[in-house]
C-alpha cells in the first residue's frame, strides 16, 4: 500500500436510489424541532416481521454527511439478510454544537421504540452501526445506555429507551482531548454560517477552531480538557457497555488507531471481560475501502446475528453494491 492510499479521505459520497428497494419509508420525522431530524427505515423485500433493527448513523466530521450517501455500503445489504435498517439524520455542526447531535441520535432510538410495529420493526433489542463522527455520536450512546445524562428528553419519546444491544464502530473518536483530528477540514466546509448557528463567523475564524471536533464542541478541546470530557464516550463507559465491533485502519491520520484501541481497551476493563474486539487493519487510512469488502461485512453480520438473531439462521450471498443516483 502506497503513502498515498494510507492517508486517502474517502469521499465525496453519492447517494444510493431508493428504488431498488421494495418497501422503505424516506424523510420520516422524529422529533419536530429541524428539518434534519428525520430518518429512513428500509425493510426486507419479503416477510411480515417484526423484523430485527440495525439503526445506522453516517460520518462527516460532525459537519457534514447524509443518511443515504453511500459511506458504507454494507449498511444497505443487510434488508437482504433479513433485517431492518434506519438511517438516522442528526443535526450538523457549526449550526448547533454538542450534545445537539447526541440528543438526536437517542431520540430518534426512542421514536423508533415508540413507533416500530408500525414499521415492521423489531425493537426490544438494536444493534447500532456508525463511522467516523457517526461512530462517535455511538460510542457515546452505548456507553450512556439509556442513563439520564445528555438525553434531550425534550425531544419526544421520553418514555423510551435509547439504550443499545450491540455496537459496530468504524474509525471514530472516543477522546476530544486527545484526539488529533489534524488540519484534514477544508476551510470551505465550514464556510456556510448563518445567523442561526450556534457558532459565529469570529468563532470558527479563530485559530484551530476550523478543526470538525473544535466545531462541534464549540470550543477548543485542546485547551479545555475538563470541557471536552463532556463529549468524549470514554469517560462513560460502564459495565453495562454493549457488545462492540470497532475496526480502524493503523495508518488513520484523521481520526488515530489509539483512539479505538483506547476506548476498547476502556470497555474491556470496564467490564471485566472481552465485551468489545477491535480489528486492525494494517496501513489503511481513514475510511479506506479495505473494511468495506464483503468479507468484512460478512463478519459484521455475524456479529450482529449474536445479538439479534433469534433461532436457526440460513444467510444467503451478499447482493452488489447498492445501485447510486447518477449526477
Amino acid at each position: 500500500m502506497t503513502p498515498n492510499e494510507r492517508t486517502t479521505m474517502a469521499g465525496p459520497f453519492r447517494q444510493i436510489d431508493p428504488a431498488q428497494f421494495s418497501r422503505h419509508w424516506l424523510d420520516v420525522p422524529y422529533a419536530s424541532e429541524d428539518p434534519r431530524q428525520v430518518l429512513d427505515i428500509w425493510l426486507p423485500d419479503d416477510g411480515e416481521g417484526p423484523f430485527p433493527l440495525v439503526i445506522f448513523v453516517h460520518g462527516g466530521g460532525w459537519v457534514s454527511g447524509d443518511k443515504r450517501e453511500n459511506t458504507m455500503p454494507g449498511v444497505f445489504k443487510l434488508p437482504s439478510q433479513g433485517y431492518a435498517v434506519a438511517c438516522i439524520e442528526y443535526r450538523l455542526a457549526p449550526q448547533v454544537t454538542w450534545p445537539a447531535p447526541l440528543f438526536d441520535v437517542r431520540a430518534a432510538i426512542r421514536w423508533l421504540r415508540a413507533h416500530g410495529p408500525e414499521y415492521q420493526l423489531k425493537t426490544d433489542k438494536i444493534v447500532a452501526w456508525g463511522n467516523s463522527a457517526g461512530g462517535h455520536i455511538l460510542n457515546m450512546v452505548a456507553a450512556l445506555g439509556g442513563r439520564n445524562i445528555q438525553r434531550g428528553e425534550h425531544l419526544g419519546n421520553a418514555e423510551q429507551s435509547d439504550a443499545v444491544q450491540g455496537l459496530i464502530n468504524l474509525y471514530a473518536p472516543s477522546d476530544m482531548y486527545q484526539v488529533d483530528l489534524c488540519n484534514v477540514l477544508p476551510e470551505s466546509a465550514v464556510a456556510d454560517v448563518t445567523p442561526g448557528s450556534a457558532l459565529s463567523a469570529v468563532d470558527i475564524a479563530a485559530e484551530g477552531m476550523a478543526f470538525p471536533h473544535n466545531l462541534v464542541m464549540g470550543f477548543k478541546c485542546s485547551r479545555n480538557p475538563e470541557a471536552a470530557a463532556y463529549g468524549s464516550p470514554i469517560h462513560f463507559v460502564t459495565e453495562s457497555f454493549p457488545p462492540a465491533y470497532f475496526m480502524h485502519g493503523t495508518e488513520d491520520v484523521v481520526v488515530p488507531f489509539s483512539q479505538s484501541a483506547a476506548m476498547t481497551n476502556k470497555v474491556n476493563e470496564t467490564c471485566h471481560e472481552k465485551r468489545a474486539k477491535l480489528e486492525s487493519f494494517s496501513g489503511a487510512g481513514h475510511g479506506h475501502p479495505s473494511m468495506k469488502t464483503d468479507k468484512v461485512v460478512d463478519r459484521i453480520i455475524d456479529f450482529i446475528d449474536t445479538v439479534l438473531w433469534d433461532g436457526p439462521r440460513t444467510r444467503t450471498p451478499l447482493p452488489p453494491d447498492p445501485r447510486l443516483i447518477e449526477d
